[in-house]
């Protein structure tokens, strides 16, 4: 095992002029590859606010400040022919959306790469230690990335965050090579890159709030419409959808559906700082429009997989679950990659558009499914592990 000791101080750039990040982005578009991250900041805010973006190339490394200068230029760099190395890059990806008006053309998340090798959902500084035999510096988890100026130490850890990314990527790369993983990794960071990006659809807001989908008839378009209202009055406000109301009272206006202002101050978590600047009567609206929707068209909240699985089918899902397990052990597989939960119950339901379908997850596991859930394959215990036997 690589000892694990501490890095040296970090040489990088501070770039807060057009200028100098011209230069960057001339630099990145001519370059096979670069790390990148981001900090940002959303605890008061709607929208992720952009505070650093962190970028290493060849022998380069530069920390950018979005509050000095415009980043959107950077677009160019991003949509060029390079790839761009991140780690657990979903919120970078919303955030250089936002910034940019674009996510990277090509991406390799180690994070994704590392479940390839056997490593489920690896933190960077446990993948640097593992590979590299490197201790980052710890840094303060509430650090305020948006004051200036920054420290010395705020800079540096900032720095490390892409410092290694490039190698760490190149020895992910050689060992996946090794497996016959790259092409997996390669497919499996591109359907991550094409993720939506943006707004979400106000619609479906209610389907996030969990005691909300337990809802039924009148309650369930009550929620539906004081979801909708929350998440357009969050954006046009860029505050946190909780700041507007809480998922308490906004399920319990829905339980109780009330006529008039009296009837929203009985309701348990709402309190006067929601209803100021003509809230009340937009929340009372809310629950009038709702009372109209008719129950059948919010059944797609319960018509995904799961909904639809035949009833003599739903046993097998943690019968599969378990062999799943089994054979992302086998096949040194992160479990979450080879199938989650769901994947599992939409190949049982016949989803067409199940990711047990197609690629190497229907070579290694969803072609043996199928046989377990018409009997010619079953599940034997031996010597602690699940294994199939053919019945036939």
């Amino acid at each position: 095992m690589t000892p694990k000791t501490g890095i040296p101080e970090l040489d990088y750039r501070w770039i807060d002029s057009e200028d100098l990040l011209e230069e960057v982005i001339e630099a990145l578009c001519a370059a096979d590859a670069f790390a990148l991250d981001t900090e940002f900041h959303r605890e008061r805010t709607y929208y992720p606010k952009l505070a650093l973006i962190q970028i290493a190339w060849d022998d380069d490394l530069v920390i950018i400040d979005p509050l000095r200068v415009d980043v959107a230029p950077l677009a160019r760099a991003l949509t060029s022919a390079g790839t761009v190395v991140m780690h657990a890059a979903q919120q970078d990806l919303e955030v250089l959306h936002r910034a940019c008006g674009t996510v990277p053309s090509h991406i390799f998340d180690t994070q994704i790469a590392a479940g390839f090798v056997g490593l489920s959902t690896p933190s960077l500084s446990t993948l640097i230690e593992r590979f590299l035999g490197k201790r980052l510096p710890k840094g303060d988890r509430l650090t305020d990335w948006l004051q200036r100026p920054l420290n010395a130490a705020q800079k540096q850890y900032a720095a490390s965050d892409v410092a290694f990314l490039l190698e760490v990527k190149d020895l992910l790369s050689a060992d996946l090579g090794v497996r016959g993983r790259l092409g997996w990794v390669v497919d499996e960071c591109e359907g991550f890159r094409n993720r939506p990006q943006g707004d979400a659809d106000v619609t479906e807001a209610w389907m996030k709030i969990k005691e909300a989908r337990h809802l039924r008839g009148q309650a369930r378009g009550c929620a539906s419409k004081l979801a909708a209202w929350r998440e357009t009055t969050a954006r046009a406000t860029d505050q946190p959808v909780r700041f507007v109301l809480s998922d308490l009272a906004l399920v319990g206006i829905a339980q109780k559906a009330p006529t008039d202002v009296d009837g929203l101050k009985k309701i348990r978590g709402l309190d006067g700082r929601h209803l100021r600047n003509g809230a009340a009567d937009e929340i009372l609206g809310a629950v009038r429009r709702g009372k109209d929707v008719p129950p059948k068209s919010l059944d797609r909240g319960e018509s995904d997989s799961a909904a639809h699985l035949e009833r003599r089918l739903r046993p097998a899902v943690t019968l599969v679950s378990a062999w799943i397990s089994q054979v992302a052990r086998d096949e040194a597989l992160d479990p979450a990659q080879l199938a989650t939960r769901a994947d599992i119950i939409e190949y049982l339901a016949g989803d067409p558009a199940a990711r047990l379908r197609t690629g190497w997850r229907h070579e290694i596991a969803g072609s043996r499914i199928s046989g377990l859930v018409d009997g010619n394959l079953a599940l034997a215990f031996d010597d602690g592990e699940l294994v199939l036997v053919d019945r036939r």
